[in-house]
């Protein structure tokens, strides 16, 4: 089959067509026709090498930890009844990039009909990160609700599942692109407000813990996500 694989560390560049064996589901897995595979951001820092809360793989390697396809066989002890069925799968930390990958059937979510595979896989991660932050805030109806970084993948989704709750909300963001494009979220506009700094210094992988609540009296509340 058809993968792609990371021969060194560094930019796209790295990525490389080649081939490998087509897996073999053993007891308790699905192979998984892969239609879309997933990437997130602390994959990229992976692959470039730079990321400190990961060792370093071995070279080379076929990324993607997330993908998205039809299941079309199942191993032993497995339920039949996952044939055909369109999924999310975990392949670990590596894989994903494949014409066909292994999961354990645990590690399957299934896709409803409606809802793109393209679609499921980028709501995958950060709908589960923004989903979380929600349910600790215990968001209220009437509640004012500051989005920091209100353009990015789980700022965009904090700012729907919010009005969602009924909340109003202020969404933080850097340029006029991301700004019009917060403006346009959730069925009431959002005020917005331009990040200026004249530098900025990025964590190369913030990991998010319980959220910590910052109280800004009676005019609402701002979620802090706490890293390491």
């Amino acid at each position: 089959m058809r993968v792609v694989k990371v021969t060194g560390f560094g930019g796209p560049e790295v990525l490389i067509p080649g081939e490998a064996p087509n897996p073999v589901a053993g007891p308790g897995q699905v192979m998984v026709e892969v239609s879309v595979a997933g990437i997130t951001f602390v994959e990229t820092q992976i692959r470039r090498g730079v990321d400190k809360w990961h060792a370093r793989p071995a070279l080379p390697y076929v990324p993607g930890g997330t993908v998205a396809g039809r299941v079309a066989s199942v191993g032993e002890g497995v339920d039949p009844g996952w044939s055909g069925r369109r999924v999310i799968a975990s392949t670990g930390e590596s894989g994903g990039f494949a014409e066909r990958a292994v999961a354990a059937v645990a590690d399957l979510i299934p896709v409803p009909e409606g809802l793109g595979l393209a679609e499921a896989v980028a709501l995958h991660t950060d709908g589960s990160t923004a989903s979380g932050l929600v349910e600790g805030a215990r968001i209220r109806p009437g509640e004012w609700v500051l989005v920091e970084a209100a353009g990015g993948g789980v700022g965009s989704l904090l700012i729907q599942l919010a009005w969602t709750a009924g909340a109003r909300g202020v969404g933080a963001a850097r340029g006029a692109r991301k700004l019009d494009l917060v403006r346009g979220l959730g069925r009431r506009p959002w005020s917005t407000t331009p990040i200026r700094t004249g530098r900025t210094r990025y964590a190369r992988r913030p990991a998010v813990r319980a959220p910590t609540w910052c109280s800004t009296g009676s005019a609402g509340r701002s979620a802090v996500p706490r890293s390491r």
